[in-house]
């Protein structure tokens, strides 16, 4: 007697419920992500074989660009930032406390000027704040004139803002070795005897 044979049909698998899914999970991650703040100058690093990972939270991170200007900046881990811009309104009496001025500080990112300028830093619409970051002279910080030496008290108050914070230093490979060397002396007068230099990949031939 001969074999019936089964018609076999095609299997349809109903991908709806996956797409409203994947859907979901992008509108979320679109809608929790925080952007990076944009930096106000850009720094070339020079290149390293060093594998060893800078983190992505807790940092401190003093910029240094091609002219030998010093900025600096620091994750708003619970509340860091709004510590470190009160520490630095106690020290210097900058009474900085209008909720526009306090925002942009927050959020702002890396601070590219002095805390004379900074007020008016952040007070300032957009493009005027571009022209401030294309003349300051960014963070002083001399060494051999402690009392001119103001990167040191940038780095006081924001440690004391987050202890848990590790420093990163970011240079220019174009920035004159003098006032990385500076930036160097003063960490190490601040008691910050372990940093990071930041670098790019390098090869390794």
């Amino acid at each position: 007697m001969p074999k019936i044979q089964v018609k076999k049909g095609s299997v349809f698998v109903d991908m709806t419920a996956m797409c409203d899914v994947s859907f979901l999970l992008l509108t979320f991650f679109i809608l929790t992500a925080k952007a990076k703040p944009m930096e106000p100058v850009e720094v070339m690093t020079p290149s390293s074989i060093v594998e060893i990972p800078v983190p992505d939270v807790n940092v401190i991170t003093i910029m240094v660009d091609k002219a030998g200007r010093i900025f600096m900046g620091m994750d708003n881990v619970d509340g860091a930032r709004q510590r470190w811009l009160d520490n630095l309104n106690t020290q210097f009496k900058m009474n900085i406390t209008a909720p526009n001025q306090v925002n942009n500080f927050i959020n702002g990112g890396i601070i590219p000027v002095s805390v004379k300028e900074l007020p008016t830093f952040l007070a300032a619409e957009a493009e005027a704040k571009k022209k401030m970051i294309e003349t300051t002279k960014g963070i002083p910080a001399d060494i051999e004139n402690s009392d001119a030496n103001e990167l040191r008290w940038w780095i006081y108050n924001a440690r004391a803002a987050n202890q848990k914070a590790v420093v990163v230093v970011k240079g220019d490979k174009k920035a004159p070795y003098a006032i990385i060397k500076q930036v160097m002396k003063t960490l190490e007068k601040q008691g910050v005897s372990r940093f990071s230099l930041l670098t790019s990949q390098g090869s390794r031939d």
